[in-house]
Order: structure tokens, then sequence, then C-alpha cells
């Protein structure tokens, strides 16, 4: 989150901000940073880590509210790599390999849990598609299972058996905690000098000559050569900014976590069927999200009684032990989504040093990859080849990616 005016008493929260958020500080903007990343949630804390490690420079992260308050802290937490499109497969399965050692790396536990993700299939038509996505996945060298119905029986045997025809197991994938990864980005980053400053609000970045030369916030104005637009629900504002509109519409998604549970299910599990995800904690609450069948543009991260009544009809349909289960906590927060719901990753169009990492719906299954990637793009000047699909560009060519495994629906699409 990026754009926002400043509540009354919130420049007073940021020396408290110090004591609870880490790797934040209250000191005083510098006059001048070699890059300013604008989010503070998953996308801008790890891209700051990743360029830190290069030695880019003085850097700072700049979020209108504290590090972790948008859809970083609000997300299903689940990971893969398993999808249907070279594109997302090259991306997806660069971040998975990073997740599988991050806590090592950054010296904290993101309690990464390596239990199995299945996609479900529900129909034969579905399962036929899964059955070309291995062949696939499987030239990739993913560590994918084809599943039958007495296989996921087997593997799941409180999932309702009417809504199994078979599934894609990707063995090494899983869940992790998206508090706890966004802690460790930030601590590492701020262990190697980059300054992360909550309650600040940007309201212009200055351009001249093609090129940006500063970022105007509500604590004062900063000169530098880079900008990157990491602003979660708030990125297209950020880059109208500069001019520049990026493609993107805000939608708000619902999800819930139940009491502890005796453990009943092992892998995480996506659900197209009911356009749902879910898992199950090491603790044993449920903790799910399911998403309309037509997605409808809203930016508000109000819940709503809608969005409890979808969760726990569709939850108990496809597990019916479910069923009088209460549930704990119910959350929401917003995403903003591309026409074919893949980020937006590269160089903004006509402004030298305006970089666009924004558009995410799978953003914290990918941020690893992403910061790593983007960093090198930012560092090198060169895109590497997994992150050029991505461009802000293939929205002018026409060059959409086909994704069609994800557990969401494009915007005026529905998903059966």
């Amino acid at each position: 989150m990026s754009v926002r005016r400043v509540r009354r008493g919130e420049a007073a929260a940021r020396p408290a901000a110090r004591r609870v958020i880490p790797g934040a500080t209250c000191a005083e903007l510098a006059a001048t940073y070699d890059a300013v990343l604008i989010g503070g949630g998953l996308q801008g804390v790890a891209l700051a880590y990743e360029l830190a490690k290069r030695g880019y420079g003085r850097l700072a992260v700049l979020d209108a509210a504290y590090p972790g308050s948008g859809a970083s802290g609000r997300n299903g937490e689940m990971i893969r790599s398993a999808f249907a499109s070279e594109e997302w497969i090259g991306l997806f399965d660069d971040s998975l390999r990073r997740w599988q050692i991050l806590s090592a790396e950054l010296d904290f536990n993101v309690l990464f849990t390596r239990a199995g993700y299945l996609l479900l299939a529900s129909t034969p038509e579905a399962l036929a598609a899964a059955q070309g996505n291995v062949a696939l996945q499987r030239r990739h060298n993913l560590h994918v299972e084809l599943l039958g119905h007495d296989d996921v029986r087997r593997l799941c045997p409180e999932m309702a058996p009417a809504m199994i025809a078979g599934a894609v197991l990707q063995t090494d994938a899983g869940f992790a905690h998206h508090d706890a990864t966004l802690w460790a980005y930030a601590q590492a980053a701020a262990r190697l000098g980059v300054e992360i400053h909550p309650y600040t609000t940007v309201t212009a970045i200055g351009a001249t000559g093609g090129a940006v030369r500063s970022v105007t916030t509500d604590r004062g104005k900063i000169s530098t050569s880079v900008v990157v637009d990491a602003a979660g629900g708030q990125a297209r504002a950020v880059a109208g900014l500069a001019g520049v509109d990026v493609p993107v519409e805000v939608f708000r998604l619902e999800a819930m976590v139940t009491e502890p549970l005796a453990p009943f299910l092992r892998p995480a599990v996506s659900s197209p069927a009911i356009m749902g995800y879910c898992h199950q904690t090491t603790r044993g609450e449920f903790v799910g999200g399911t998403e309309p069948d037509v997605p409808v543009p809203c930016e508000s991260i109000r819940s709503s009684l809608d969005g409890a009544r979808d969760m726990a009809t569709k939850f108990v349909r496809l597990f019916p032990r479910l069923a009088g289960v209460r549930m704990m906590r119910h959350w929401s927060g917003i995403v903003t989504q591309t026409a074919d719901v893949a980020p937006i990753l590269g160089r903004a169009p006509g402004i030298d040093g305006l970089y666009l990492d924004c558009g995410w719906v799978y953003g914290f299954v990918g941020a690893p990859a992403a910061a790593a990637l983007m960093a090198e793009l930012i560092a090198t000047g060169r895109t590497p080849p997994v992150l050029a699909p991505f461009g802000i560009e293939r929205f002018a060519t026409g060059e959409l990616i086909r994704e069609t495994s994800l557990v969401v629906a494009a915007a005026g699409e529905s998903v059966a």
C-alpha cells in the first residue's frame, strides 16, 4: 500500500513501529537514495534484500502503513510451481527452489512445510486437462504425479468422493507462513543496510528528460534515479504519479481459519470446481479461501457475510466433516489483477529508472524468484529470460499469457 492520506496520529506511531515491525526504522529520510521501493509488502522488501545482496547502494522501502499491511499479510500461504504454461512454470519453479532454502538463507524460520500440493480435478474434462499439464510439467523436471480417484481418496480420506475425478500432486510444494516470510525478508534486508520506513506516503514521482529524478513524500523530497512500484493494491495509483497507466483492476479476496481440529489433511489443496484453496496448519486450524466465479472489482477490505457464507458452503461440500466446525476468524485483502492474471514485472514504458513489480494475484508464491530476477534487471540492465514474458508491453502487443490451472477467474470470465 502506498498512496494514502496520513491519518492524525500516524506520525506519532512511527517511533513505536520500530519496536513491533522487524527491520523498520523511525530515522529521518535521507536526501538521496540509489533506489526507492514503494510498497513494504513482500515484493518490496524481498526486492530490497536482493538489491542489497548485490551491493546496489543506499536503499529505502516506503510504505504508507506498516510492512505487510496489505495482501502480504492476508494471503492463503500456499506454494506450488505445477502450472499449465511455460511462462508460469519458469517463474514459479524458480521461486519454489528458493522457498526450499529460504529459512536458511534469511536466518529466520519462514515455516515452509513441504506437505505437497494437490490440484484437484472434479470432472473427467478437468482430469484430461491435468494429464496434459503433467506431461508439460515433467518436461520441466517438476516433481508431479497424476492421481486417480482412489489415489486421492487414500491421500485425502475426508474429501467428498463426488468431488474427485483425480488430481495432480506436486510432492515438493506446500505452504509457508506469510507473516514469518515478510519478517524474515525485512530483517535480512535491514541487516544489509536497507531502510524500511513505515507510515510514509508517496505523493509524487518526479521525472524529467524521460528519467526518474525524485520521489516526494509527506516527510520530504528524496533524490533518486530508480523507483520501483511494488505498491500492491495501490500500484495503479503509484504508477499514475509518474504518468504511467498500469492496466490492472482491484479485487477483494476473502479467507478464513477454523478452530483447531485433529489432523485430517496433509497436502495443500486447490479445487477449481469450487474456486477454493486450503490447507491445515501444524496446529490443526483449517485455513482457506474461496472466490466468486465472476470477479467483481472492489477496493474494500471489509469482510462480507456473502464471503463467509460462500466459504462455508463450498468447503463443507469439499470436506463434509467441516459441517458445524466453528470459524475462528475471517478476513479480506485486495489484489491488483491483470487481464491474464499474470503479474507485471519489468521496466515502465517511457521513463528510465521506473520499474513495475505489481499486478500480483499469486504474489506470495512468486516473490522469492521475482525479487531475485528484478534485482538482476535493475543492477545489470538486462532482462532475465524468465522475466521477459511478464513485461507490461504484452498488453499492447496482445501477447497475453494463457495459464489454465489457476484458482481464479480472469476479469469477465467464469470458471466452472
